[in-house]
């Protein structure tokens, strides 16, 4: 049998993880401050079931909506982790949506 808890925790091999993530959430949050989002929109009923969009300067000539989707096996994480990925994109004139989901449940 596969051990797939070990397969998909990849912050047990890398070195410092926790520093990263922390990193993230920083770097996140700064981003947030500065740029132009709208924050926890309700895509459903459940309370993660929320996405936060980041838009380019000008939104209405925005080119597109890129979308984030974090990792971590559905573990770990939420939208708020992950906010300073969508800099790149809204630079580059794109619309970015990054939701939070429900977490794997994973049943021993």
């Amino acid at each position: 049998m596969r051990d797939w808890d070990a397969a998909y925790h990849n912050s047990g091999i890398v070195p410092n993880a926790q520093v990263l993530f922390d990193q993230w959430v920083e770097r996140s949050k700064a981003f947030r401050e500065t740029s132009n989002n709208q924050l926890d929109i309700a895509y459903g009923s459940g309370e993660r079931e929320k996405l936060d969009l980041f838009f380019p300067k000008a939104p209405e000539a925005s080119k597109g909506l890129v979308m984030i989707v974090h990792g971590g096996y559905w573990k770990a994480f939420d939208k708020s982790a992950f906010s300073h990925l969508a800099k790149g994109a809204t630079e580059m004139g794109y619309t970015v949506a990054v939701p939070s989901y429900d977490l794997c449940q994973i049943r021993k």
